[in-house]
């Protein structure tokens, strides 16, 4: 009889302990066993993994969360403060709830439960969790805020956005470079939002939502893609001479997409990657670190590793803002950290495959070194992968054993 085994590996900056893997280091150039789980806490019930500035949740198929990580403003969720939490614990307050998502700010963590119910923790210096800041300067307990019916969240380094199941979308926290689309009556940028407000006018129902560090995006019921905020790198697929910032939603055109629908969204600091309803992937925005793949026009390791090193020698060698298709076979998954990617290819015939690039400062690529990854590289993990998920600078990876 053969006996079916399930590891997390975790990898790159481990400074507040945000690998989970019992100790705190400068960083962790490849995959690496996290062997201290939980007793409550099976490998093969792990659903989902979210990341933020340094902290990071694994989130199971029966709902339950836990963190671990940098936890100076109770972003863990473990009722405390203390500054780094080196192994997985279980998140207090959400014992009775289903979580279904979960997204990371740079200092605050969100929840969304089966209920349609939205909690917020951490840091609340910028109203990032939608309350006061003079009443809950942090939480490091969930805190239900008053909404309901959400679908979507996501969290940007300072603001929160959710979708509604009507279609409406709320936003708060800082907003100084337009992300959360809201003006005041004078039609003025709304700096910092208190609390949730919606965002309007949205003339198109909502279904999924995503932030970048200083940016907002939205997917409609149609699969168009909507986008707001700081486009200093093109992040609003709008060439960033022309338009730096831009506070209220615009419409990425479809024929960027190929008419396509968009159907999944995920964004780094300073660029995106959608999933087409075709399974193709397209991305856009900063590329200096080879975040958004090799452009279309290099046809060489050599080329591709020239990006960030002579500006100016292929056009828009630091931002690509016009979205452009990821060049990788059988791709079935994409997520992305701050500035680096993790990709999941393959078929059903094949052996799945865990594919980095970009920023790998922290050895978040996960290749043993910390030189920027250009060009998609395969990461060796033995097993059958399952979950992939990424931080700020860290990244993991869910695979079974034989």
């Amino acid at each position: 009889m053969t006996f079916k085994m399930t590891a997390l590996y975790a990898w790159g900056a481990n400074s507040h302990g945000q690998l989970g893997l019992g100790f705190v280091s400068e960083q962790v150039l490849e995959p690496m066993r996290v062997e201290d789980l939980p007793d409550n806490l099976c490998e093969s019930s792990i659903k989902d993994i979210y990341g933020g500035g340094g902290h990071t949740f694994l989130l199971t198929n029966q709902g339950k969360l836990y963190g671990a990580g940098w936890n100076i403003s109770g972003q863990v969720g473990n009722g405390t403060q203390v500054r780094a939490v080196p192994n997985f614990e279980s998140i207090r307050g959400l014992e009775d709830h289903k979580v279904v998502s979960v997204a990371c700010g740079w200092i605050h963590s969100v929840a969304l439960t089966s209920r349609g119910q939205v909690w917020v923790w951490g840091s609340n210096s910028h109203s990032q969790l939608g309350l006061p800041t003079n009443e809950v300067p942090f939480s490091s307990l969930p805190i239900c805020l008053d909404i309901s019916e959400a679908v979507s969240i996501a969290a940007g380094l300072r603001h929160t956005v959710i979708a509604t199941k009507e279609g409406r979308v709320y936003s708060w926290g800082q907003g100084q470079k337009g992300q959360l689309g809201h003006l005041d009556t004078e039609g003025k940028m709304i700096k910092t939002q208190t609390t949730p407000r919606v965002v309007e006018p949205l003339e198109m129902k909502v279904k999924k939502v995503a932030c970048g560090q200083n940016t907002t995006y939205a997917i409609t019921n149609e699969g168009e893609v909507l986008a707001w905020g700081d486009n200093k790198w093109g992040q609003l697929a709008h060439d960033p001479v022309n338009v730096s910032f831009f506070t209220c939603p615009l419409t990425i055109p479809s024929n960027y997409f190929g008419g396509l629908r968009a159907v999944w969204m995920q964004a780094g600091w300073t660029h995106c990657a959608v999933g087409l309803s075709s399974g193709q992937i397209y991305m856009w925005g900063r590329s200096d670190y080879g975040q958004v793949g090799p452009v279309e026009e290099e046809e060489t390791d050599e080329a591709s590793a020239q990006i960030s090193k002579t500006p100016g020698k292929l056009q828009n060698s630091r931002y690509r803002y016009v979205p452009s298709c990821l060049r990788l076979d059988n791709i079935r998954q994409v997520v992305c950290g701050s500035e680096h990617n993790l990709a999941v290819v393959g078929t059903p015939e094949k052996k799945k495959k865990l594919m980095s690039w970009g920023w790998n400062e922290h050895g978040n690529c996960g290749t043993g070194n910390t030189e920027n990854v250009y060009k998609p590289v395969s990461l060796s993990l033995e097993g059958d992968l399952k979950v992939i998920g990424s931080g700020s600078g860290h990244s993991f990876a869910l695979v079974k054993l034989l």
